[in-house]
């Protein structure tokens, strides 16, 4: 990535390589927290909250690559500069590189709960969390194409356990959909705003639109991706609301249930290992790109030539968040279900808007001046 004077990272990937990493960077949490979460408050018609947010994960990506095009070759930070100035910009970058660290906390903390909740029950939370971070750091220092190259590696992984659900079709009572929107648009409305903050993470794409060597491809890989998220995330609400029913909103991880139901012929089940395979691969592809995206933030904001050094001391960063802003696994789903929409919102999807209607501005005046 050439830019302002100084080389962060030459690797180059393509739009469908940064589509595929995406798609499993917002689905990664998304299909074990989002349904619960949404059912909380959409009732039976949660399945529709994943279809409705389809409109914040568009506008997130027409901002991202709009904004990539005004400015190329750069990344959020540097032409945050540009945008608003340089000294704003920088103090812009500090927020942000903050914001994604504790991201980067979150999930890696989830990613552990998860585990140790319902898997490993004796290992220790810590253990899970620092080799994760630090397999993390190898792929961020490793560059943007090892991150990439990962992801189609470990992707089919990521995906193939979803199908199995469908083992669960005679189990379904296609009945719990009823009564449509029996409680109005309002509570759909609500159980939006969890999905709305996972594709706002869609933001993350203008870490990585520098390295892509297939521009004139970005829109239309960009947008597949998040049609596949749509679609994926609504597959996994129906099948909640078709096998657990009202019960859905009343369980921390409708998903992982769904699959201790699979039973059939004697040979499939237990297939709960499937969907930690998914979990652990997911999370490292997700857990790295926001790593890498706080690395970039940090390095970009000061200048700095080379960002591999500052990988590892960010990840220390990264684990002290894990545990220090996060006491308790109730505090994080209070977290996820409540503040962590507006939080992720707000630094993914307003501030970027924001700065693209500033830019906007700036451009027109410059056509006016000239």
């Amino acid at each position: 990535m050439k830019g302002m004077g100084f080389e962060m990272d030459n690797g180059k990937i393509t739009s469908f390589q940064v589509s595929l990493l995406m798609y499993s960077v917002i689905l990664a949490t998304g299909f074990i927290t989002i349904p619960a979460i949404s059912a909380h408050y959409a009732m039976n018609d949660f399945w529709l909250a994943p279809v409705l947010a389809i409109l914040a994960g568009g506008s997130v990506l027409a901002i991202s690559i709009k904004l990539h095009q005004l400015y190329p070759n750069k990344n959020l930070i540097q032409y945050s500069e540009r945008i608003i100035g340089k000294v704003p910009g920088k103090i812009l970058g500090i927020i942000y590189f903050q914001f994604f660290v504790f991201t980067c906390g979150i999930v890696s903390r989830e990613y552990a709960e998860f585990v140790t909740g319902n898997f490993l029950f004796k290992t220790p939370m810590f253990c899970l969390v620092i080799l994760m971070v630090l397999l993390a750091a190898f792929a961020v220092r490793g560059g943007v194409e090892l991150i990439v190259r990962s992801t189609l590696l470990l992707t089919p992984l990521f995906i193939l356990p979803l199908f199995f659900l469908l083992l669960l079709l005679p189990d379904f009572d296609v009945s719990n959909i009823l009564p449509f929107m029996s409680h109005g648009f309002i509570p759909v409305i609500k159980g939006s705003l969890a999905p709305v903050s996972w594709y706002s993470e869609f933001l993350i794409i203008a870490y990585f639109l520098p390295s892509v060597i297939d521009q004139n491809k970005t829109v239309k890989y960009s947008f597949l991706s998040l049609l596949a998220v749509s679609a994926s995330l609504t597959y996994v609400c129906l099948v909640a609301l078709f096998v657990l029913g009202p019960d859905t909103a009343n369980k921390v991880y409708p998903v992982l249930t769904a699959f201790r139901y699979i039973s059939r012929a004697d040979f499939f089940e237990n297939l709960e290992a499937l969907l930690l395979a998914m979990w652990v691969v997911g999370n490292f592809i997700k857990i790295a790109a926001v790593y890498y995206a706080a690395v970039l933030s940090f390095t970009s904001c000061f200048n700095l030539k080379d960002y591999k050094p500052f990988v590892f001391p960010i990840g220390i960063l990264i684990v002290i968040h894990c545990f220090w802003d996060i006491p308790s696994f109730f505090k994080m789903a209070g977290f996820l279900a409540t503040v962590g929409s507006f939080h992720l919102s707000t630094f993914m999807l307003v501030v970027p808007f924001l700065l693209f209607i500033i830019a906007l501005c700036r451009k027109q005046w410059s056509k006016l001046v000239s």
